[in-house]
């Protein structure tokens, strides 16, 4: 081979040799880690691009041993627009007790137009101060953001609306500071219900000889511009059960059991369910767990049991007694029309979510 022809492809092969090793620098997605102010302390290399198209967009990255979520909802953003979250790889120090590093988000070229949300997963259960803060430029100040906390699957989930991103990350802050911030955002906006869900239905479970059948009513509204948020409503659980001993002829027994409970100040909070899934990565098309609450019954309840054999025979009638318990439960989303209030051992109730102001 010609010697001129081998210093070209020498000079080629540096060349891309050059570009894959700049390249393997940049970060994840192999686009380049845009500059983090100087005030943080940031790992570049564990950036993410999050590429924002005609649905919106999200993605997840690891803050330390928390996970880190931006969701940008339809029409918040300009489609097109490519932002950049970065992991800090120190929390600031206007975080005064912070609960995880945090994260750098750059929205350059793309600013929301619309609130968006952001999310952390911290393992295990946080303590109630847990929040999420806002971090000034200089990364020595910060600002409550009104934050919702979910405890689920062994991990904590604070998540927020937001008008605008730059570095945010997670602190202990006290009761009073996070009402406040709640009352200022209420004030600054006006609070306004959009969102309505419904569900109910009927349940039936078997359990050493009872068999029990359950009637869910329940009727809650909240949220904002977008689902997430505290709902406010009412609740209703009706329960009938009947006992039928096995057949013997030596002993019979019959037995049944009445309740009825409701709860008139029902509340408990939703996270948006694409935020959900990226904070837990939960799979495709499973219903992600977006709320959780309980359900404090009050009501009243009756119990009438009968044995008989030979020589012996037992009856016991409570009458109707009033009284009050706790029923907690779940609520999955697979889409709007496909909600699931789950009730641990008693069952899953099919619902849905309704938008019902503009």
């Amino acid at each position: 081979m010609h010697a001129g022809r081998l210093t070209i492809l020498a000079v080629v092969a540096c060349a891309l040799a050059l570009t894959g090793c700049k390249g393997g620098a940049l970060g994840a997605g192999g686009a380049a880690p845009r500059e983090v102010p100087a005030a943080f302390k940031a790992d570049a290399a564990k950036g993410a691009d999050l590429a924002i198209g005609a649905k919106g967009g999200g993605i997840a990255v690891r803050s330390g041993d928390a996970t880190a979520a931006v969701y940008v909802p339809a029409g918040a953003a300009k489609t097109g627009a490519t932002w950049r979250v970065t992991p800090l790889t120190e929390a600031p120090s206007g975080a005064r007790k912070p609960l995880c590093p945090g994260v750098y988000v750059d929205t350059t070229g793309g600013e929301p137009t619309q609130p968006c949300a952001i999310g952390f997963a911290l393992p295990g259960t946080a303590t109630v101060d847990a929040t999420i803060v806002r971090i000034s430029d200089d990364g020595t100040a910060s600002e409550i953001v009104p934050t919702t906390r979910l405890v689920y699957g062994g991990m904590t989930m604070l998540t927020a609306y937001v008008d605008g991103f730059s570095t945010y990350t997670t602190s202990e802050e006290d009761a009073a500071a996070r009402d406040k911030a709640f009352t200022d955002k209420a004030a600054a906006k006006g609070q306004v219900v959009d969102w309505t869900i419904k569900a109910g239905g009927k349940e039936t479970q078997t359990n050493q000889g009872w068999t029990f059948n359950y009637e869910l009513d329940l009727f809650a509204s909240g949220g904002g511009i977008q689902q997430g948020g505290f709902y406010d409503g009412r609740a209703s659980l009706f329960m009938d059960g009947e006992y039928k001993g096995p057949a013997s002829s030596i002993v019979s027994s019959f037995g049944k059991v009445k309740s009825s409970g409701r709860d008139e100040k029902l509340r408990f909070i939703i996270i948006e369910a694409p935020l959900a899934d990226l904070l837990t990565g939960a799979s495709v098309g499973d219903p992600i767990v977006a709320g959780a609450g309980t359900m404090n019954l009050e009501g009243l309840a009756s119990l009438d049991i009968q044995a008989s054999a030979p020589n012996v025979k037992g009856q016991y009638n409570s009458g109707d007694v009033s009284g009050s318990g706790g029923a907690p439960f779940l609520i999955r989303v697979t889409t709007n029309e496909d909600v699931q209030i789950e009730i641990p051992n008693i069952g899953i109730f099919p619902g849905k979510i309704l938008r019902t102001t503009k």
